[in-house]
């Protein structure tokens, strides 16, 4: 649709025709790093307490991480807290955020936070990962790190490349990711657990997809479903990005994109109130909130590149006061046909819908002061 592919870069090409929105009820789910996993979470107290939270926000569904960035969350203590969850009616998966996983450099103290995938040890390492996760978990989600750094400054992947006889970086480094998944997780995780469903998770920036290893249509063909990062935080100049990615992901997949997932990470907290409103607004099935440590616990955890959770006691708050809301729109898109949608000079972004007959309005203003009868940052749904 016109309106539509005017929102979308150049380098995209898949459009975003218009889609019915299931009529199933909206997941939310948080994700707990495993900072939390071995932290607040590995007490009955601190598992008491965020089960209150989550109760009273409406979350039903949890993705407990048992690696990242080096740190490894016992076995033992997995299985301890997914029953525990359980047993307390929630929904408990798996997620790997697959990092650090080559030896250090000589000279440095720990690996680099990207993987060279080309290395055979890094590659042993995240199979050893895939198959504890996938004892434990049904279904597991692998956080946006399944990318390739490595270029011509790599001798591994320089002579890998020579090796396969293919010249393009980006083609090499495509085939590289698409062996691990084929060849490393998918393998490992089946021979764990048979029942394995394993999810890749893409990340925001989809314009650098294809020159850092990501091929989502056949990806997705592979794992039988992704997810697609909507967090666009302070930084993004198109806020509405949150929205269409989710879309468009879902078109390019031809339906396998089951959520969309954010964070607080970089973002004032009317920016992360705004990714909740934008992923529910795209057509996500479930809405994940990244994660437990930034907005819950006194220790965050560690985070690449210098991101930091700066607000989380006042996004956990934004988030405390637009849960009804957020809920009441999820319940109401339910069965929807999502139509066009687009984003105003002004700030304001429409989206239409469809339902039982009716035409409906969404409108969330992104600007600091009010627009057209919105306060800023404020949402409304409205029939005509």
């Amino acid at each position: 649709m016109k309106m539509q592919m005017q929102l979308l870069d150049a380098t995209v090409s898949t459009p975003i025709p218009p889609a019915r929105i299931p009529d199933a009820p909206h997941v939310f789910s948080m994700s707990c790093k495993v900072t939390a996993v071995n932290g607040d979470l590995a007490t009955p107290d601190g598992r008491d307490k965020a089960i209150a939270w989550w109760r009273k926000y409406g979350f039903t569904k949890l993705w407990l991480e048992s690696y990242r960035h080096g740190e490894h969350a016992p076995t033992e203590r997995l299985v301890e807290e997914r029953d525990a969850f359980r047993a307390a009616g929630f929904e408990v998966c798996g997620l790997i955020t697959p990092t650090m996983l080559n030896d250090p450099a000589p000279g440095a103290s720990e690996p680099q936070m990207t993987t060279c995938w080309s290395d055979p040890r890094a590659r042993e390492r995240m199979r050893a990962e895939v198959a504890r996760a996938a004892w434990v978990f049904d279904t597991v989600i692998l956080d946006d790190f399944l990318f390739s750094p490595c270029g011509d400054g790599c001798p591994r992947c320089v002579a890998d490349k020579a090796a396969r006889g293919i010249a393009d970086l980006g083609e090499y480094r495509r085939e590289l990711m698409f062996e691990v998944c084929e060849r490393d997780i998918l393998p490992a995780a089946k021979a764990a657990n048979p029942k394995a469903h394993f999810i890749i998770k893409y990340p925001c920036w989809y314009r650098n997809y294809a020159a850092r290893g990501y091929s989502p249509a056949r990806q997705a063909d592979l794992f039988g479903e992704c997810w697609i990062g909507t967090e666009t935080r302070d930084a993004n100049p198109e806020p509405l990005q949150a929205c269409w990615i989710m879309a468009w992901m879902d078109a390019l997949t031809d339906g396998k994109c089951g959520g969309g997932w954010y964070d607080a990470l970089d973002c004032k907290p009317e920016k992360f109130v705004e990714q909740a409103y934008y992923t529910i607004l795209g057509g996500a099935r479930e809405s994940l909130v990244h994660c437990y440590d930034y907005v819950l616990a006194a220790d965050p955890g560690r985070t690449p590149f210098g991101e930091k959770a700066e607000t989380p006691g006042a996004c956990r708050e934004a988030f405390e006061r637009e849960a009804p809301k957020l809920r009441e729109l999820a319940e109401f898109l339910r069965g929807a046909e999502r139509g066009p949608f687009a984003m105003g000079a002004d700030g304001v972004s429409t989206h239409e819908f469809r339902k039982n007959g009716g035409r409906y309005i969404a409108r969330l203003n992104t600007a600091d002061r009010p627009v057209a009868g919105l306060p800023p940052h404020g949402f409304e749904l409205k029939g005509r």
